[in-house]
């Protein structure tokens, strides 16, 4: 009777050291989750801020938008009315913008990326065009100047 109360002491043991290792494991295998990479996430903010502005939520799209600065009411005002026309004038020569692709992304440093996207049309048209990213603070935005 002595020797199975010992062999069942020595396999609970076991199981508990095996038990503490598996949730240690566990525990580091989620700490070490895959990190998005910088372009990927530039992709991912571009992607969002032109989605927003195809919904035509002007406002929402400038918040991505980088202007170096704060503009005041008059600015933020013509700023809003500048791209409400570039987008009628958008439309109005090739139709509406029927889907948006993040094709790739060009890390330029730790804060700038390009990214490279296509635009197809109502008209079957397809446009290549490149935007730039930068980074501000934890966020990316898109640069409208040089």
């Amino acid at each position: 009777m002595f020797g199975r109360n010992k062999i069942v002491y020595h396999l609970q043991i076991t199981l508990c050291h095996f038990s503490c290792a598996l949730m240690l494991l566990l525990l580091l295998s989620s700490c070490w989750g895959r990190k998005e990479l910088p372009a990927e996430r530039a992709k991912a903010t571009l992607r969002e801020a032109l989605s927003t502005l195809q919904s035509g939520d002007l406002e929402g799209y400038m918040q991505y938008v980088d202007f170096a600065g704060e503009m005041d009411s008059m600015q933020r005002s013509l700023m809003l009315r500048l791209l409400a026309q570039h987008q009628d004038l958008r439309t109005q020569q090739k139709g509406a913008l029927i889907s948006i692709e993040a094709l790739d992304a060009d890390m330029q440093g730790d804060t700038v990326c390009t990214v490279f996207c296509q635009f197809v049309y109502a008209d079957s048209t397809s446009e290549v065009v490149s935007q730039k990213m930068v980074r501000v603070g934890e966020k990316w935005k898109i640069r409208v100047r040089n």
